[in-house]
């Protein structure tokens, strides 16, 4: 027999990992205050009283897998020294989310700035000279293209006329572009 925290724990875990539904309330009675006490230690009590639960859950839940040959007050303390570690993890998560909501509060304008309204500006109008050198096909067949449509022709019709539209486009923007 185990000597430490309770003597009929190891009892009571050998029973409840041989599948005796029986045992489940006795060790519920002599689990809970043992593990209340130990996450108390290290958490504060909110914290500790759902990091007990979890912990009770678990080792409920994986029972069947406890080895009758090993210390059960060992096996339920690992289980929530497991808890403890994810509860504090959250918590720096947690801590850490603040921080990132403050940088976005705190970024400046998003609107741009004069110089990137500028160069936006004559991007646009290169755009908007090169495809004026399109035909009104072209201009027609990316307009559609750019809206996620599409005319009464085939799939296969239509996307061989963007490829083309394109390819045209792309032409008329470097003509654009080069010029000074």
């Amino acid at each position: 027999m185990e000597r430490g925290i309770d003597p009929d724990l190891q009892s009571l875990m050998t029973r409840l990992a041989d599948g005796d539904r029986s045992a489940f309330h006795p060790a519920f009675a002599v689990l809970w205050p043992i593990l209340r006490r130990f996450t108390s230690r290290h958490l504060t009590p909110p914290e500790a009283e759902d990091a007990a639960q979890e912990a009770l859950v678990k080792i409920f839940r994986q029972a069947a897998r406890f080895d009758p040959t090993r210390s059960a007050t060992a096996w339920v303390l690992g289980v929530a020294g497991f808890e403890i570690r994810t509860v504090r993890r959250k918590r720096q998560r947690r801590r850490e989310a603040p921080e990132m909501e403050r940088a976005v509060l705190t970024r400046p304008d998003p609107a741009p700035s004069p110089e990137d309204a500028v160069v936006l500006r004559d991007l646009e109008d290169a755009l908007r000279e090169a495809l004026g050198g399109l035909s009104p096909e072209d201009v027609e067949t990316l307009r559609l293209y750019a809206h996620g449509q599409r005319p009464p022709t085939s799939p296969g019709t239509f996307r061989k006329r963007v490829q083309r539209a394109l390819a045209r486009a792309r032409v008329k923007w470097r003509i654009t572009d080069e010029r000074p």
